[in-house]
């Protein structure tokens, strides 16, 4: 015989109940047996009406998978390296703000080493993008606040004597420090005597559009307010706030990386900057020698730079983990004046990065360029898709298009883009 636990009993009474027609049955006459024992109930009482009521939550929606494969990259690289020349071609793509794909093209020593996704490559000004996630993330810690005169981080000497409202690192981002473009240079005591010298300074309002004058000299400046505001050399700050959690090895100096990791640098039929003089460079050890570093000197592969923009693409998160708050990417995102450069479209200025509608194919992009050594770069990312593409090359002629941007890069950026939209 079987014997039914009090628990399953009751719930089948009560799904009983629960059926048209169906009544609680009449409770046994005097001296008939019943063939279930029903031990004492001693848990709670269960009620199946509510079980038969309770909602199920509908399944998560899937992670939206990656449209492009290993094959889209080499298909899209040999397509544009039919139209352009260059020594060496590196790309990686993010997509849904995850990296997605990678590919290279060439030589990263000519006739010696082939170039990889993830060889390091010097990548010039996308260097300055880099600088600008370390002010937000400095920021986001409350130990830097970007409307403040840079007076507060180098001493009351240091403002702009035409002017009533003083720049910070706000303007510095934004190109509009009222800064001239001066070499760029190193030293603390070299760069307070400058910052403290009227003939620095435009006389102009910090922050004005109208006087917007891209500046290497103000990253210059930039990098090292963030090292005397966090009062550590900047690539320290980069290693442990970006690189060591990520997983990735680059560094503003070449020196901290090894020879066997890096890309010589080509101009078309010269050489521009050996693997070997990179990585035999000497690192920086003192706040503001490494001034002269911070527009243009990250040494980074495309794997780890499209990881980094990853960040930007997806609201401040990457591979689970938030490196930057949602608001402090919004604040890198926001427009803060619009550019007209005369040679190429007009573009919006935001926090370090450009921004153009109606670009490559698509609704809108943020963007860096960057040049030096040979190098030609560009990283660009779509937030509204959550889709980006990084491409660094080397040995390619100097050619831009209608955006003013590389040539090569850009048409490559465009395929893939235009890939990662076409139905699976």
């Amino acid at each position: 015989m079987v014997r039914l636990s009090a628990r399953a009993l009751a719930l089948a009474l009560g799904l009983l109940l629960l059926l048209p027609g169906c009544s609680a049955p009449a409770p046994e006459e005097s001296g008939k047996s019943s063939e279930a024992v029903v031990p004492e109930m001693t848990g709670p009482a269960v009620n199946a009406g509510a079980i038969s009521s309770q909602s199920v939550e509908p399944p998560a929606p899937p992670e939206p998978q990656p449209r492009l494969t290993r094959e889209d990259v080499e298909e899209a690289l040999d397509r544009v390296m039919e139209d352009y020349s260059a020594a060496a071609v590196s790309v990686a793509t993010i997509e849904s703000g995850q990296l997605s794909q990678s590919g290279a093209w060439g030589w990263a020593v000519q006739n010696e080493r082939e170039m990889t996704a993830d060889t390091k490559m010097r990548v010039a000004s996308l260097s300055k993008v880099a600088v600008g996630m370390c002010a937000m993330a400095m920021a986001q810690e409350g130990i830097l606040d970007l409307d403040a005169p840079l007076s507060t981080y180098w001493g009351e000497s240091v403002a702009n004597p035409y002017s009533q409202t003083q720049p910070t690192v706000r303007t510095l981002l934004s190109h509009s420090s009222s800064l001239k473009d001066l070499e760029i240079t190193r030293g603390l005591s070299h760069l307070t005597n400058l910052l403290s010298s009227a003939s620095t300074w435009r006389a102009m309002e910090p922050g004005d559009g109208g006087y917007w004058y891209y500046s290497n000299f103000g990253v210059c400046v930039l990098g090292t307010t963030l090292e005397l505001a966090s009062g550590q050399m900047l690539d320290e700050y980069f290693q442990t706030h970006f690189c060591q959690p990520m997983g990735l090895r680059a560094s503003f100096h070449g020196g901290n990386l090894e020879e066997a990791e890096l890309a010589t640098l080509y101009n078309p039929g010269s050489v521009g900057f050996t693997a070997s003089a990179q990585a035999g460079e000497t690192p920086p050890d003192r706040i503001g020698d490494g001034a002269s570093w911070y527009p243009g000197g990250l040494t980074i592969s495309a794997v780890d730079l499209a990881k980094l923009v990853c960040i930007l693409a997806n609201e401040g998160e990457y591979d689970g983990e938030q490196y930057l708050s949602p608001q402090m990417v919004e604040e890198v995102e926001t427009p803060q004046f619009s550019v007209d450069p005369g040679e190429s479209t007009v573009f919006d200025q935001c926090l370090i990065l450009r921004r153009q509608e109606n670009i490559l194919g698509q609704s809108q992009l943020y963007y860096h360029t960057g040049s030096a050594y040979g190098v030609f770069s560009l990283l660009t990312f779509n937030p509204d898709t959550g889709n980006g593409v990084v491409v660094l090359t080397t040995g390619t002629p100097r050619q831009t298009d209608e955006y003013g941007l590389y040539a090569l890069c850009s048409q490559l950026s465009a395929d893939l883009y235009q890939r990662m939209e076409e139905p699976a």
